[in-house]
């Protein structure tokens, strides 16, 4: 999969996911076949991961 650059006013992506839940299996997966692109596409972009066990699954994009 190939990412794409964000835009410029995007200052921080902050994912959260629960590491044992199967709910966030999803986006388990994502992070592991996305991340390595997603940062080789947007090296500056801080993007903060967060497991935690029973925390609903969710992307929030600060800008």
């Amino acid at each position: 999969m190939s990412a794409r650059a964000f835009s410029k006013s995007l200052k921080e992506l902050r994912i959260h996911f629960s590491q044992n839940s199967p709910a966030s299996r999803g986006l388990r997966d994502f992070i592991i076949k996305t991340y390595p692109d997603l940062k080789k596409a947007n090296p500056g972009l801080p993007i903060l991961i967060r497991e935690a066990a029973g925390v609903e699954s969710r992307i929030i994009a600060r800008f």
